[in-house]
């Protein structure tokens, strides 16, 4: 198990250093992101920037792993509450508003997860495997949000199966049973590692086969590489759900 979560901690650095890269090439877009009463918007956009190429390289080269995984989390948190919530107060409750609330609060539970994971590797119990633990029971919630998405968004989801894949809607309905069977099997902890890792290996496969597809006909266009990044993000957090997993944690 060190080894696998060796793994999901080296490849959950990879989309940090994308989304790092992407606030230095793209700082204007970002900058709009900020919430308007920051002053010097640009400052915030290069050093949320620079802040994640460090979590991701550290994260990669496995030094300061666990503190890099909790700052994120941290900063994951920090948009929720500045960005998100305050958007979604104000009226702006389109389809992309909640979703980008989720994914981040999906990846922040990752990250808490990482950071718990990390600390357990290490031998060391504080704070940290604490919250790891809520931050469990919120990314499970989070697949059942995300489940329940699935199909109630059919037409929009089946347009992201690669489109090679034959039945396409299929394969819709079944990652949305997936990820609801796996939220409930973590919050009733039955079977849970298992359920949680056949969910990782599900998102990976139809993840690689859409975002190779799509980056091989537009390897320059940012939004497919930002939307690749955050599907690869959460299929870590259901990665490490598998090891935090009550019966893992027995095998360890």
């Amino acid at each position: 198990m060190k080894k696998f979560i060796r793994i999901v901690q080296t490849v959950f650095g990879i989309p940090w250093l994308v989304f790092g890269a992407q606030h230095f090439l793209f700082a204007g877009f970002v900058a709009n992101l900020v919430p308007a009463y920051f002053p010097a918007r640009a400052f915030w956009a290069y050093l949320t920037g620079a802040a994640m190429l460090a979590a991701g390289i550290s994260l990669i080269v496995n030094i300061k792993a666990r503190l890099a995984a909790a700052m994120l989390a941290a900063m994951l948190l920090g948009f929720i509450l500045l960005i998100h919530i305050p958007k979604l107060i104000g009226g702006d409750t389109t389809a992309i508003a909640w979703t980008r609330f989720l994914q981040d609060a999906a990846i922040a539970s990752t990250a808490v997860l990482l950071a718990g994971a990390l600390s357990k590797r290490s031998g060391e119990t504080d704070f940290l495997d604490r919250i790891a633990r809520l931050g469990r029971y919120l990314f499970a919630l989070l697949l059942i949000v995300f489940g329940i998405q699935q199909f109630m968004n059919l037409d929009f989801l089946t347009a992201k199966v690669a489109p090679y894949l034959p039945v396409r809607i299929v394969w819709v309905y079944l990652t949305g049973a997936a990820m609801i069977v796996a939220g409930v099997c973590v919050l009733t902890n039955k079977i849970a590692g298992l359920a949680a890792f056949a969910l990782g290996a599900l998102m990976l496969i139809l993840n690689l086969l859409l975002h190779i597809y799509l980056l091989a006909n537009a390897f320059y266009t940012p939004l497919v590489w930002t939307a690749a990044m955050l599907d690869l993000a959460i299929t870590c957090g259901a990665f490490v759900l598998a090891v935090g997993s009550p019966e893992e944690e027995a095998v360890d």
